[in-house]
């Protein structure tokens, strides 16, 4: 008597599933980035049929993916922000003459900026509503001033100890998204208009005697 053999059953089975849990995969990626793109091209408010329509999925299959909207949001805020804030990341902090280590320090933040700001203007929008954004981007921005201090410890040890919190409030702000977004969306400055107002700015507030002019 020959035992059966039904493990070519068995791989059928598994390859069906394996399939269809790629697909399921393949098909919320592309719901995530169908999200990203449009809020690069300035739709701050996709709905769910324009981000199925761009996805190339059915519009009830965004939801199978995502518990609604802000599930989707959140996700796709996550995935932005890993792209796009190892961009602002500053090696050598500290080091080199004053010009030099602002230039990359603003440089730096342009970069991030560029890829953040349509994600970023949409956490703004959201935040009133979830307040646990606004915790988010509070805690990043702490982290960058860390490293903004530590940057120009030299230039605001000149001053007196009692102002330095408040010239590093200022340095913060001339470096931080807001100012970035009033350049670009108010403004309508091109890159190399922010960068060299940036650095202008910057150095007259923290080292007067190095501004050009």
């Amino acid at each position: 008597m020959h035992a059966v053999d039904d493990t070519s059953d068995i791989h059928e089975i598994d390859t069906h599933v394996d399939g269809r849990s790629l697909r399921r995969e393949r098909n919320r990626e592309a719901v995530i980035e169908a999200f990203l793109t449009l809020v690069r091209e300035g739709n701050f408010d996709p709905g769910g049929a324009e981000i199925a329509e761009r996805a190339g999925v059915s519009h009830r299959s965004v939801f199978r993916y995502f518990d609604d909207l802000a599930d989707l949001m959140i996700t796709a805020i996550a995935r932005e922000l890993q792209r796009g804030l190892p961009l602002g990341t500053l090696d050598r902090v500290g080091e080199g003459p004053f010009e030099e280590r602002l230039q990359r320090m603003v440089d730096s933040k342009l970069a991030m900026f560029e890829q953040l700001h349509g994600i970023a203007t949409v956490t703004r929008l959201r935040a009133v509503a979830m307040p646990s954004l606004t915790v988010a981007f509070a805690e990043i921005t702490a982290g960058f001033r860390k490293v903004m201090e530590q940057h120009f410890a030299l230039e605001l040890a000149r001053f007196p100890e009692a102002d330095r919190p408040g010239i590093a409030d200022g340095a913060q702000v001339l470096l931080s998204w807001d100012a970035y977004d009033v350049h670009r969306r108010l403004y309508a400055h091109d890159v190399d208009r922010i960068r060299r107002s940036t650095i202008v700015s910057v150095t007259a507030l923290l080292d007067p005697s190095t501004s050009e002019g």
